[in-house]
């Protein structure tokens, strides 16, 4: 291994650290924190593969928020809306990866619109699905995140660039923490949840282990 990767993986130690124990106070300037430590950060240059995975993912982000939304619109549960909050967070946190690299954000503001034409075709599927009733939207939603998990695993298997890898992990680790607040309401709906991305197993073990810090 290569001085410079090696300094590049303690970046992500020691980042990572420092989002996980400083707690409550990233919960009311996340994303102020992350623009400051991208700024002590190098910017290299980024491969096609790289440059894709940051658009498809701002706009992923959004699709959750999309949906959760809608959701919250539809059946009144309370989590559909703090978690489409978040996942405002979180396309923040993309959005200053866009910036950073002067890439064309793809984003379109008016709910339930995308760029990407896959993406378009998840959202006009899962939100079907979500509105036949709020057992369904739980279960969407818990595919939304799922699906997020895996998404934010392969980027990070493309890159070694420490931005991208840093916003990458504390991404997957909200994730994380938005599939137990659904897995909290998937068992007070007493419905079952299969496993579509990951490990079932893995699915099962993270909605009931307690929250991460973000």
């Amino acid at each position: 291994m290569n001085i410079s990767k090696r300094l590049s993986i303690l970046s992500i130690f020691v980042l990572a650290a420092v989002l996980v124990f400083q707690g409550p106070a990233l919960a009311a300037s996340h994303d102020d924190h992350l623009e400051v430590m991208l700024e002590g950060m190098p910017i290299g240059e980024l491969t096609e593969e790289e440059k894709e995975g940051i658009l498809y993912l701002r706009e992923e982000e959004k699709l959750a928020r999309d949906l959760y939304s809608a959701f919250y619109d539809k059946w009144g549960l309370r989590t559909f809306s703090q978690v489409s909050m978040s996942e405002k967070n979180h396309m923040d946190s993309m959005k200053l990866l866009v910036d950073r690299y002067g890439l064309e954000d793809p984003v379109i503001e008016e709910r339930g619109r995308f760029s990407d034409p896959k993406l378009q075709q998840i959202y006009y599927t899962f939100l079907a699905r979500g509105m036949t009733s709020r057992g369904e939207a739980i279960l969407v939603a818990l595919m939304v995140e799922e699906m997020d998990i895996y998404d934010f695993r392969e980027e990070q298997k493309k890159t070694d660039k420490p931005d991208l890898l840093v916003i990458y992990e504390n991404l997957e680790r909200g994730s994380r923490n938005h599939l137990r607040a659904y897995g909290r309401q998937l068992k007070k709906e007493n419905l079952v949840y299969k496993a579509e991305y990951l490990s079932q197993a893995e699915v099962d073990s993270i909605m009931a282990s307690p929250n991460e810090r973000d």
